[in-house]
């Protein structure tokens, strides 16, 4: 049985020795999910995803995927961000940062976008997600602090940069440019740095262990709502996505 995980910076060192079962590619772009149906896959994991260097997935390859029988799951990056959008359709979301997306508690994207390395470095993020900093600072204590402010100011500044930026040297920097107590920061900097809270590496886990122990519920077929209508806009797409190399390597 064939079920592929699309995964990067979220999945924590050892992943693909872990979870054997599963076959483990890189981040998604455009036209993997549909590509990926060429190996008659039972389901997809989707976890992270390119943002904007190139095309991201396509909320309509997944609602084909689906409606040919596939189970699609998201998770922690991308993959929380599509599942909260199509859940309506049947797509299933997994995770904490999927529950937030779904519930409206989050809403931009550049709270899960990371820049990483590539293949060869195992996808390590080179910047620290949002939603990572925020569950970080939630618990911290706050009365080990000088100030009362001193988290939502940290948390603002980590916010008002883009997520290219978002590492701790820039944030602390940021935060004492809006007045932030100095001892402050590097309290919560350090914090940052050694105790990250890393809630997409935690949702990833479990969707990776999710689609390992549900195996046998995927050799159901997916049934879906819903009728996938065969646009033109589809049709482009599917002649172009036809043109791309399969399997990617990165």
């Amino acid at each position: 049985m064939t079920l592929i995980v699309f995964g990067g910076p979220s999945l924590a060192p050892g992943a693909r020795e872990r979870f054997p079962e599963l076959s483990l590619r890189g981040p998604a772009r455009q036209g993997d999910v549909y590509l990926a149906l060429r190996e008659s896959p039972k389901a997809i994991g989707i976890i992270d995803g390119f943002f904007d260097a190139v095309p991201s997935v396509w909320h309509k390859e997944v609602l084909w995927a689906m409606a040919q029988g596939v189970h699609i799951l998201g998770a922690s990056s991308i993959g929380a961000l599509r599942a909260a959008e199509l859940e309506s359709f049947g797509m299933e979301g997994v995770g904490s940062v999927y529950e937030a997306f779904r519930d409206g508690a989050l809403e931009d994207d550049d709270e899960v976008a990371v820049t990483h390395g590539p293949l060869e470095l195992g996808h390590r993020p080179l910047t620290l997600a949002m939603v990572s900093i925020r569950a970080t600072l939630a618990a911290f204590p706050a009365d080990k602090l000088e100030e009362p402010t001193s988290l939502a100011l940290y948390r603002d500044a980590a916010k008002a940069l883009g997520y290219r930026e978002r590492t701790v040297s820039r944030i602390s920097a940021r935060a004492l440019e809006r007045g932030g107590h100095r001892a402050d920061i590097d309290t919560l900097a350090a914090q940052v740095s050694e105790k990250l809270v890393d809630v997409k590496a935690e949702d990833a886990e479990t969707l990776l262990t999710m689609m390992r122990d549900r195996a046998a519920e995927f050799l159901e077929p997916k049934t879906v709502r819903y009728t996938f209508n065969d646009t033109s806009a589809w049709r482009a797409f599917v002649a172009w996505a036809e043109g791309q190399a399969w399997p990617r390597v990165a």
